[in-house]
Protein backbone atom coordinates (compact mmCIF):
# COMPACT_ATOMS: atom_id res chain seq x y z
CA UNK A 1 0.00 0.00 0.00
CA UNK A 2 1.42 3.60 -0.56
CA UNK A 3 2.19 6.06 1.88
CA UNK A 4 -0.13 8.45 1.57
CA UNK A 5 1.22 10.53 4.20
CA UNK A 6 4.59 11.43 1.71
CA UNK A 7 4.24 14.41 0.15
CA UNK A 8 6.30 12.80 -2.71
CA UNK A 9 3.09 10.68 -3.21
CA UNK A 10 0.57 13.38 -3.76
CA UNK A 11 3.13 15.52 -6.00
CA UNK A 12 3.32 12.48 -8.01
CA UNK A 13 -0.77 11.50 -8.45
CA UNK A 14 -1.41 15.58 -9.10
CA UNK A 15 1.22 15.60 -12.04
CA UNK A 16 -1.35 13.32 -13.84
CA UNK A 17 -4.29 13.97 -11.59
CA UNK A 18 -6.65 17.26 -12.37
CA UNK A 19 -9.85 16.58 -10.64
CA UNK A 20 -11.20 13.51 -8.25
CA UNK A 21 -14.05 13.63 -5.79
CA UNK A 22 -13.07 10.60 -3.04
CA UNK A 23 -16.43 10.97 -1.67
CA UNK A 24 -18.17 11.24 -4.97
CA UNK A 25 -20.44 14.69 -5.70
CA UNK A 26 -20.09 17.37 -3.40
CA UNK A 27 -23.83 18.03 -3.68
CA UNK A 28 -24.60 15.40 -1.65
CA UNK A 29 -22.69 17.86 1.44
CA UNK A 30 -25.37 20.52 0.74
CA UNK A 31 -27.91 19.99 2.74
CA UNK A 32 -25.57 19.81 5.82
CA UNK A 33 -23.29 22.46 4.59
CA UNK A 34 -26.32 24.82 3.92
CA UNK A 35 -27.29 24.23 8.00
CA UNK A 36 -24.33 25.61 9.33
CA UNK A 37 -23.12 28.05 6.41
CA UNK A 38 -25.92 28.96 4.61
CA UNK A 39 -27.62 32.01 6.90
CA UNK A 40 -24.63 32.99 8.51
CA UNK A 41 -21.45 32.59 5.73
CA UNK A 42 -17.61 32.02 6.65
CA UNK A 43 -15.56 35.28 7.30
CA UNK A 44 -12.54 33.50 6.30
CA UNK A 45 -12.85 29.79 5.57
CA UNK A 46 -9.82 27.30 6.25
CA UNK A 47 -10.06 23.84 3.65
CA UNK A 48 -7.45 21.52 4.83
CA UNK A 49 -5.98 19.25 2.54
CA UNK A 50 -8.24 20.31 -0.48
CA UNK A 51 -6.14 18.48 -3.08
CA UNK A 52 -8.10 18.17 -6.50
CA UNK A 53 -11.44 18.26 -4.93
CA UNK A 54 -13.58 20.95 -6.75
CA UNK A 55 -14.98 21.74 -3.00
CA UNK A 56 -13.22 25.05 -2.30
CA UNK A 57 -15.19 26.33 -5.56
CA UNK A 58 -18.75 24.98 -5.05
CA UNK A 59 -18.28 26.29 -1.46
CA UNK A 60 -17.29 29.69 -2.55
CA UNK A 61 -20.19 29.72 -5.00
CA UNK A 62 -22.51 28.62 -3.09
CA UNK A 63 -21.49 31.68 -1.07
CA UNK A 64 -20.56 29.36 2.23
CA UNK A 65 -17.48 31.98 2.83
CA UNK A 66 -16.30 35.56 2.09
CA UNK A 67 -12.86 34.58 1.49
CA UNK A 68 -11.66 31.19 1.56
CA UNK A 69 -8.12 29.13 1.90
CA UNK A 70 -7.22 26.15 0.46
CA UNK A 71 -4.24 24.43 1.91
CA UNK A 72 -2.27 21.37 0.96
CA UNK A 73 0.49 19.16 1.17
CA UNK A 74 1.48 18.71 -2.49
CA UNK A 75 2.66 21.85 -4.55
CA UNK A 76 1.70 20.75 -7.70
CA UNK A 77 -1.65 20.40 -7.20
CA UNK A 78 -1.96 23.91 -5.66
CA UNK A 79 -0.25 25.60 -8.94
CA UNK A 80 -3.26 23.93 -11.12
CA UNK A 81 -5.49 25.35 -8.72
CA UNK A 82 -4.39 28.52 -8.77
CA UNK A 83 -4.35 28.68 -12.93
CA UNK A 84 -7.12 27.57 -12.75
CA UNK A 85 -9.04 30.11 -10.60
CA UNK A 86 -6.81 33.02 -11.07
CA UNK A 87 -9.60 35.57 -11.83
CA UNK A 88 -11.47 34.66 -8.12
CA UNK A 89 -8.85 36.78 -5.97
CA UNK A 90 -10.69 35.88 -2.78
CA UNK A 91 -9.64 32.41 -3.09
CA UNK A 92 -6.33 31.54 -1.83
CA UNK A 93 -3.87 28.49 -1.90
CA UNK A 94 -0.90 27.67 0.16
CA UNK A 95 1.19 24.97 0.56
CA UNK A 96 1.35 23.59 4.01
CA UNK A 97 1.33 20.21 6.11
CA UNK A 98 -1.43 19.98 8.48
CA UNK A 99 0.64 18.69 10.69
CA UNK A 100 2.56 21.57 11.36
CA UNK A 101 0.01 24.69 11.25
CA UNK A 102 1.29 27.83 11.73
CA UNK A 103 -0.08 29.14 15.53
CA UNK A 104 -2.92 31.38 14.57
CA UNK A 105 -4.87 31.73 17.65
CA UNK A 106 -8.53 32.25 17.24
CA UNK A 107 -8.46 33.45 13.30
CA UNK A 108 -10.93 31.59 11.36
CA UNK A 109 -14.78 30.98 12.23
CA UNK A 110 -14.74 27.83 9.63
CA UNK A 111 -12.31 24.96 9.24
CA UNK A 112 -13.07 22.42 6.95
CA UNK A 113 -11.52 18.83 5.67
CA UNK A 114 -12.22 16.04 3.64
CA UNK A 115 -10.91 13.46 3.94
CA UNK A 116 -7.45 14.73 5.31
CA UNK A 117 -7.59 13.11 8.13
CA UNK A 118 -8.75 9.78 6.80
CA UNK A 119 -5.18 9.91 5.22
CA UNK A 120 -3.17 9.01 8.99
CA UNK A 121 -5.62 6.13 9.63
CA UNK A 122 -4.63 4.46 6.49
CA UNK A 123 -2.97 1.08 7.46
CA UNK A 124 -4.47 1.25 10.86
CA UNK A 125 -7.96 0.11 10.75
CA UNK A 126 -7.84 -3.24 12.34
CA UNK A 127 -5.99 -1.28 15.40
CA UNK A 128 -8.50 1.14 15.67
CA UNK A 129 -10.47 -0.68 18.84
CA UNK A 130 -6.84 -0.34 20.23
CA UNK A 131 -5.21 2.36 18.74
CA UNK A 132 -1.54 3.26 18.77
CA UNK A 133 -0.20 5.91 21.12
CA UNK A 134 2.00 7.15 17.97
CA UNK A 135 -1.43 7.45 16.04
CA UNK A 136 -3.45 8.85 18.89
CA UNK A 137 -0.49 11.78 19.57
CA UNK A 138 -0.36 12.44 15.81
CA UNK A 139 -4.47 12.62 15.55
CA UNK A 140 -4.12 15.00 19.10
CA UNK A 141 -1.48 16.97 17.39
CA UNK A 142 -3.54 18.00 14.30
CA UNK A 143 -6.74 18.78 16.64
CA UNK A 144 -4.91 20.67 18.97
CA UNK A 145 -3.50 23.16 16.75
CA UNK A 146 -7.03 23.22 14.49
CA UNK A 147 -8.87 23.96 17.89
CA UNK A 148 -6.18 27.07 18.50
CA UNK A 149 -6.78 28.24 15.12
CA UNK A 150 -10.79 28.42 15.17
CA UNK A 151 -12.46 31.52 17.26
CA UNK A 152 -13.29 30.91 20.63
CA UNK A 153 -16.80 31.99 20.03
CA UNK A 154 -18.83 29.37 17.77
CA UNK A 155 -16.09 28.55 15.71
CA UNK A 156 -17.20 25.31 13.91
CA UNK A 157 -13.89 22.52 12.79
CA UNK A 158 -16.08 20.39 10.06
CA UNK A 159 -14.73 16.76 9.29
CA UNK A 160 -16.23 14.97 6.65
CA UNK A 161 -14.73 10.82 6.83
CA UNK A 162 -15.24 7.73 6.01
CA UNK A 163 -14.59 6.22 9.77
CA UNK A 164 -17.56 5.19 11.02
CA UNK A 165 -18.45 7.63 15.07
CA UNK A 166 -17.76 4.37 16.86
CA UNK A 167 -13.71 5.03 15.67
CA UNK A 168 -13.93 8.37 15.14
CA UNK A 169 -15.67 10.17 18.07
CA UNK A 170 -13.07 9.12 20.35
CA UNK A 171 -10.11 11.05 18.89
CA UNK A 172 -12.86 14.17 18.71
CA UNK A 173 -14.74 13.62 22.46
CA UNK A 174 -11.35 15.73 24.77
CA UNK A 175 -11.95 18.60 26.88
CA UNK A 176 -8.73 20.16 25.50
CA UNK A 177 -10.34 21.19 22.62
CA UNK A 178 -13.42 23.11 24.07
CA UNK A 179 -15.91 22.08 21.30
CA UNK A 180 -19.11 20.26 20.98
CA UNK A 181 -19.14 17.30 18.68
CA UNK A 182 -22.87 17.10 16.40
CA UNK A 183 -22.02 14.20 13.76
CA UNK A 184 -24.71 13.25 9.78
CA UNK A 185 -24.66 10.40 8.21
CA UNK A 186 -24.36 10.88 4.19
CA UNK A 187 -24.86 8.40 1.41
CA UNK A 188 -25.20 8.43 -2.46
CA UNK A 189 -28.46 7.60 -4.16
CA UNK A 190 -27.90 3.27 -3.73
CA UNK A 191 -26.54 3.99 0.16
CA UNK A 192 -24.00 1.78 -1.07
CA UNK A 193 -21.71 4.02 0.15
CA UNK A 194 -21.67 6.27 3.79
CA UNK A 195 -19.87 8.73 4.88
CA UNK A 196 -20.18 11.27 7.95
CA UNK A 197 -19.82 15.17 8.46
CA UNK A 198 -18.66 15.59 12.16
CA UNK A 199 -19.27 18.94 13.30
CA UNK A 200 -17.69 20.39 16.31
CA UNK A 201 -18.18 23.68 17.87
CA UNK A 202 -15.84 25.58 19.65
CA UNK A 203 -17.18 27.09 22.92
CA UNK A 204 -19.91 24.36 23.66
CA UNK A 205 -19.84 21.80 26.14
CA UNK A 206 -19.25 17.90 24.75
CA UNK A 207 -22.03 16.15 25.84
CA UNK A 208 -22.36 14.08 28.86
CA UNK A 209 -21.95 10.80 26.39
CA UNK A 210 -18.99 12.30 25.09
CA UNK A 211 -17.31 13.09 28.25
CA UNK A 212 -18.05 10.01 29.76
CA UNK A 213 -16.70 8.48 26.38
CA UNK A 214 -13.43 10.74 27.35
CA UNK A 215 -13.42 9.41 30.68
CA UNK A 216 -13.94 5.65 29.43
CA UNK A 217 -16.83 5.18 31.09
CA UNK A 218 -19.29 5.65 28.01
CA UNK A 219 -22.25 3.24 28.24
CA UNK A 220 -22.28 3.51 24.52
CA UNK A 221 -19.31 3.24 23.09
CA UNK A 222 -18.28 1.07 26.10
CA UNK A 223 -15.73 -0.52 24.59
CA UNK A 224 -13.71 2.46 23.72
CA UNK A 225 -11.09 3.72 25.69
CA UNK A 226 -10.58 0.23 27.83
CA UNK A 227 -7.80 -1.76 29.29
CA UNK A 228 -9.49 -4.83 29.48
CA UNK A 229 -7.18 -6.94 26.43
CA UNK A 230 -10.23 -9.52 26.81
CA UNK A 231 -12.58 -7.07 24.79
CA UNK A 232 -12.65 -8.14 20.99
CA UNK A 233 -14.28 -6.82 18.40
CA UNK A 234 -15.92 -10.35 17.17
CA UNK A 235 -17.84 -9.97 20.20
CA UNK A 236 -19.39 -7.12 18.75
CA UNK A 237 -20.70 -8.21 16.10
CA UNK A 238 -17.94 -6.22 13.47
CA UNK A 239 -16.86 -6.89 10.37
CA UNK A 240 -13.44 -6.79 10.15
CA UNK A 241 -13.98 -6.33 6.24
CA UNK A 242 -15.89 -3.35 6.91
CA UNK A 243 -13.32 -1.94 9.26
CA UNK A 244 -11.03 -1.09 5.92
CA UNK A 245 -12.88 1.98 4.89
CA UNK A 246 -10.82 3.42 3.19
CA UNK A 247 -9.47 0.49 1.62
CA UNK A 248 -12.59 -1.51 0.17
CA UNK A 249 -14.40 2.11 -0.77
CA UNK A 250 -15.48 2.03 -4.53
CA UNK A 251 -13.84 5.55 -5.81
CA UNK A 252 -15.56 7.87 -8.20
CA UNK A 253 -14.13 9.55 -10.18
CA UNK A 254 -15.82 12.81 -11.43
CA UNK A 255 -13.70 14.28 -14.36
Amino acid sequence: MEDLSKQSYWNERFLVEDSFEWFGDCSRLYPILDIYLKSKPSLVLLHLGCGSSSLAEEMYDRKYCHMIINVDYSYNILDKRRSMNKNVYLIDWLTLDIRTIPLCLNSFDTIIEKGTLDVFFVGHEHHLWNPSEELKDKIDLILTQISQCLQSDHGRFISISFQQPHFRRPFLAKQKYQWSIQVHSVSDGNESVEYFVYVMTKGEQMNEEDQLLEQGKSTKWYWINKTDNSIEPSKYSIDDENDQYLSNIDLIDNE
